[in-house]
Parts: C-alpha cells; sequence; structure tokens
C-alpha cells in the first residue's frame, strides 16, 4: 500500500554506496492500486543551477494519468555524470521497486540534454534492465552496450547546443545497428517521426528530427510522444 501521498511529487532519500545520501523524487498515481504492478518512468534532468534541477524535465506524468509511477532524479552537480550518478540511479531503482508496486520488466527513461546523454548511457550499460527511453536533445550511447532498448529521439535539426551531426545522427544509427532494424523507415502518425522498419520485436527505433526549435524542450511534441512511445511497450 502506499507510505506517501498521491498524485504529486515527494521528496525520498536513498543511500547510495559510496556516494552517502542523496534525494529522489516520486509520483505515485493519484488512483494507486497496490494490486496493479505499474511502469516506472524515470525522468533525467536538463543541466540546472537551480536548486530544483529535477524540475527541467518533460513533464510526461501529464499524459500517462494513472497508469505509471513517475521517478525525477536529481544530479550529484548540475549535469549528469555517470561515474558519479550511475551507481546513483541503480539504488533509486532498488529504492523504488522495494517501496512501491513497481513492475521490473518495465523500468523506462526519458531525459533531456544533458538527461538525454545519461539515458542513452544507461540504455546502453543497463540494456539488460531496461525496456526503453524516450530523449530529446543528446546521445552518445558509448560503448560496452548489452541487451537491447526500444530508443524514440527528438532531435532538432538547428540545435546549436547539442548539435544533430556529430551527435544525434550517430546515436539514432547506433541502435538502428542493435537494435537489428533496417535502413528504410516508415512515418508514423505523429510527424515528423519515422519509424524504422525490420528491428527485433520489442526494440523499436523511432526519429523524430524537428526543425526551428534550437536547444528548446519541446514539451508540448514530447510529452504526448514520450508516452505514446513508452507505453506502448
Amino acid at each position: 500500500a502506499a507510505s506517501i501521498a498521491l498524485g504529486s511529487w515527494v521528496q525520498q532519500t536513498v543511500s547510495v554506496p559510496g556516494g552517502g545520501s542523496r534525494v529522489y523524487f516520486v509520483r505515485l498515481p493519484a488512483g494507486y492500486d497496490p494490486d496493479e504492478h505499474y511502469p516506472v518512468v524515470y525522468q533525467l534532468h536538463g543541466c540546472s543551477d537551480s536548486a530544483t534541477p529535477e524540475n527541467n524535465n518533460v513533464p510526461v506524468e501529464n499524459q500517462s494519468g494513472d497508469e505509471a509511477i513517475h521517478v525525477r532524479g536529481r544530479a550529484a552537480d548540475n549535469c549528469w555524470d555517470t561515474t558519479t550518478d550511475l551507481p546513483y540511479f541503480d539504488a533509486v531503482v532498488d529504492d523504488v521497486e522495494d517501496s512501491y508496486c513497481a513492475d521490473p520488466d518495465r523500468r523506462l527513461l526519458t531525459g533531456y540534454s544533458s538527461g538525454a546523454f545519461f539515458a542513452h548511457r544507461i540504455a546502453c550499460v543497463r540494456g539488460d534492465t531496461i525496456r526503453g527511453i524516450a530523449t530529446i536533445a543528446g546521445g552518445s550511447p558509448g560503448g560496452g552496450c548489452v541487451g537491447e532498448v526500444a530508443v524514440l529521439q527528438i532531435h532538432d535539426a538547428n540545435d546549436q547546443t547539442v548539435m544533430i551531426a556529430p551527435v544525434g545522427y550517430p546515436t539514432r544509427d547506433h541502435w538502428i545497428t542493435a537494435n537489428g532494424c533496417d535502413a528504410t523507415f516508415t512515418p508514423t502518425d505523429d510527424p515528423p517521426c519515422v519509424a524504422y522498419d525490420g528491428c527485433n520485436a520489442g526494440a523499436p527505433v523511432v526519429w523524430c528530427e524537428t526543425t526551428g526549435q534550437d536547444h528548446a524542450r519541446q514539451d508540448g511534441l514530447a510529452g504526448p510522444i514520450f508516452w505514446e512511445f513508452l507505453s506502448s511497450l
């Protein structure tokens, strides 16, 4: 049964091995049912020097209603760093699944900017435990990947902070190869998004190339598309 308030963000504390105590934020559905296993959407914020960097996220919880638990992490510094923050992420996942009715087969990630980079890295090194990710303005999964992860990327052609040619396209191509997709694609019902053909079962790759948005978070596009994609997995 729920031990915290429902339908609102509640701060929690977790002990990180070698990293002391850190906070994260959890939002249980307003209609939380202790007999149901919920997917969990871990939201990873963009760089921020705010006292509340966790708010720099696509508000995908506005789309999911009572269908998911949402968790917002807080990076140790202004931006995410794999060395420092991967043990923290692992600890948060363990704490969430020990405390709430979470489905370990539906661990989902969203990320913006620095959070998108971190989401892709987690999808690489924890790919055998992550079901899918949806990101905007980030990439670079790196090497040593395991498993297969469903991936949706939004990237603006005019992004001057995280440029599409050296970051967005290679990241897209990494997942096309990793997930066994063809080079061809099919337009989706959500332009400008396209879904690559022939991907391995359960490992779709969707690419959404926008224009004229620079490095904006694009909540109006990203929120609905993120949840539509993640809830289909």
